[in-house]
């Protein structure tokens, strides 16, 4: 990512040097190097890990769709089945009611605190480079996207909580406390959970406590992206891919907000998967990786070991889908369903 913020200096620099050439916009210079697939992840280079999930299905006798698989013993595991211990790379507990927790030694939270510095450098980065003063300039909002389950919110493998009482990842919590709604910049968190009141609550609360945000907040900048009546792209090929609707919220920001993305931040390919995400950033999960296999540890997914194809919004969908976006995701919406 330095080497973006360097690029758009030495464009600005060169831009200036010649009479001739056009002067570039470095808002739109940042926008087309984010579009892409590519995403900062702290564990690239790392040795390789399978998920507890991706474990399950390597090692399970499934038919021939991939469905109703059932685990199989391998009296001889490989050195990287062996390697790949979730439980180990959390050191994983369990409180009196019934909350997973992190070891705070764990190389999780190594990894949490490595990916909170980089973030934290690249946020300065923005600040010093001009490219949070050309937004104000250009009257755009710059924003960050969080996911919340396994983002900000540590929920395990189950990937839920419907308590709203579940433990924070406090490197990330930490980051977004430090830069969320200061200085101009705003944060948007957007969830996959499911757009009904009976998960508005919890998701209200846990905001509230433990970032510290007020009910006004909340209303103004959550939303819910898994609205299968309301947002649904149509027309998808059979099996049905992973499709990242969170973009299509995120476009909508961008047009009836004026919000510029600089970062989208999760623990899944969908959280960040899009042409309007800013910089895409993968906050470790070893638990599962959904664009890989579905979430055995999930009841919609235990037994179903087929790939998963994953993508961003087809643009036809996208502009059938956004003028409503943010009408059937918005959390008082999702109240009332």
């Amino acid at each position: 990512m330095k080497n973006i913020i360097l690029l758009l200096l030495i464009s600005s620099f060169l831009s200036g040097c010649s009479a001739h050439s056009t002067t570039p916009d470095p808002l739109s210079l940042y926008r087309e190097l984010t579009r892409d697939k590519s995403q900062l992840d702290v564990r690239i280079g790392a040795a390789n890990q399978y998920s507890g999930s991706e474990k399950i299905c390597l090692d399970a006798k499934c038919d021939a769709d991939g469905n109703n698989c059932k685990p199989i013993t391998v009296p001889a595991p490989s050195p990287l089945m062996t390697n790949s211990d979730d439980q180990n790379y959390y050191q994983l507990t369990q409180d009196s009611a019934g909350f997973s927790h992190y070891g705070a030694q764990s190389q999780y939270a190594t990894d949490i605190e490595a990916l909170r510095k980089r973030l934290d450098d690249l946020m300065w980065s923005f600040k010093k480079s001009g490219l949070i003063d050309a937004l104000k300039q250009q009257k755009r909002t710059p924003a960050l996207m969080f996911d919340i389950d396994n983002t900000l919110e540590f929920s395990a493998a189950i990937d839920s909580d419907p308590t709203g009482k579940g433990p924070a990842i406090q490197g990330m919590v930490d980051f977004a406390k430090q830069w969320c709604f200061k200085d101009g910049v705003d944060c948007y968190f957007v969830t996959a959970r499911n757009c009904e009141n009976q998960s508005t609550k919890p998701t209200q609360y846990w905001l509230e406590n433990n970032m510290g945000l007020d009910a006004k907040v909340v209303d103004r900048f959550t939303y819910f992206s898994r609205n299968t009546k309301q947002l649904v792209c149509s027309n998808l090929p059979t099996p049905a891919p992973n499709v990242a609707y969170k973009d299509i919220v995120r476009e909508a920001l961008e047009t009836e907000r004026k919000v510029f993305w600089l970062m989208s931040i999760g623990d899944q390919l969908t959280d960040s998967l899009g042409e309007h995400s800013g910089l895409k950033v993968r906050v470790p999960n070893q638990f599962f990786h959904a664009d890989i296999n579905p979430n055995q540890f999930a009841t919609y997914g235990a037994g179903r070991c087929g790939p998963l194809e994953t993508i961003a919004p087809p643009s036809e969908c996208s502009i059938g889908l956004k003028p409503q976006a943010l009408a059937v995701t918005n959390i008082n919406y999702c109240r009332s369903q």
